[in-house]
């Protein structure tokens, strides 16, 4: 009987291990805008497996419109990466900002995150019912899982952004979660292919599409600035190695600090960096 409960217990634990990194994160908006002296408007969406996610429309002045995409564990309140602040100064410099909770986070509707997969085709499928008729120059501002989705999007519809911001992305996605599999569970790397198979058989996730370097390859010498942080042990070196393989002249800020706390940081700082880096690419915050 003991062995048997050892033996169950052994066989859950990874489930219990892939649950836990595929869980979304629900918080209450404890900001809104209306701090800044913005109008702005709640808006909703309705996506192709049926979940509401929620969010916040912020007029502008002209066309120039900005998503701005928050990682695993935060929300459009702007924890971990401040895209809440972000946001206010996008909008003080003229932009339409929209700003999103994705799904299973903020007060948006879902149990599990899919990695930028379900994420970037709920995302393209919002910001085209709410620019239905294209009115507005878009530009995507993501950081981690939602610079992922950043990139998604990117390559689902290059022709409707004039620039992506990828703050944090991963490049490696197998990579990567054999990285967390040992720091977080001491799960071995000869574990994954297990652990792939049972995060797709039990939530249908398939982590091939969430890998990057086949994507940041297509997408090179396509408007993206990636970003990328000294200090990052979530996304360390061998990261950005993979970019440059994928893409040597892919262009890219590299700032002190941990992951997507640059901005934090030194929000005068990044925002200069990033302006003059855009230019390069035929973008500007201003």
């Amino acid at each position: 009987m003991k062995w048997t409960v050892v033996a169950l217990l052994a066989a859950l634990y990874p489930v219990a291990v892939i649950f836990w990194q595929l869980k979304g994160h629900k918080t209450p908006m404890r900001q809104t805008p209306a701090a800044w002296g913005a109008k702005f408007e709640h808006i909703t969406y309705r996506t192709a497996d049926g979940l509401t996610l929620k969010g916040w429309w912020i007029p502008g002045r002209g066309e120039r419109a900005v998503l701005l995409l928050h990682g695993k564990g935060g929300s459009r309140n702007g924890e971990i990466s401040g895209v809440f602040e972000l946001a206010e100064r996008y909008w003080r410099a003229g932009w339409n900002v929209m700003l999103a909770d994705m799904r299973a986070h903020g007060e948006s509707e879902g149990a599990c995150v899919t990695f930028g997969v379900q994420e970037s085709r709920d995302m393209l499928g919002w910001l085209n019912t709410l620019d239905a008729h294209k009115r507005y120059r878009w530009r995507l501002h993501g950081f981690s899982m939602g610079a992922v989705t950043a990139l998604m999007m990117m390559e689902a519809e290059p022709n409707r952004f004039e620039a992506v911001v990828a703050d944090g992305p991963w490049i490696d996605f197998e990579a990567l979660v054999k990285q967390e599999l040992w720091k977080r569970a001491k799960l071995p790397a000869w574990c994954y292919g297990c652990v792939s198979r049972l995060a797709g058989r039990l939530w249908g996730q398939d982590f091939r599409l969430a890998d990057n370097r086949a994507r940041v390859r297509r997408l090179c010498g396509r408007p993206v600035l990636y970003v990328f942080e000294t200090e990052d042990t979530l996304m360390p070196p061998y990261q950005r190695d993979a970019l440059k393989h994928a893409c040597a002249r892919a262009k890219l800020l590299l700032f002190g600090g941990a992951h997507v706390t640059a901005f934090q940081n030194d929000p005068d700082g990044y925002v200069e960096a990033v302006e003059s880096a855009l230019a390069s690419l035929n973008g500007s915050l201003r």
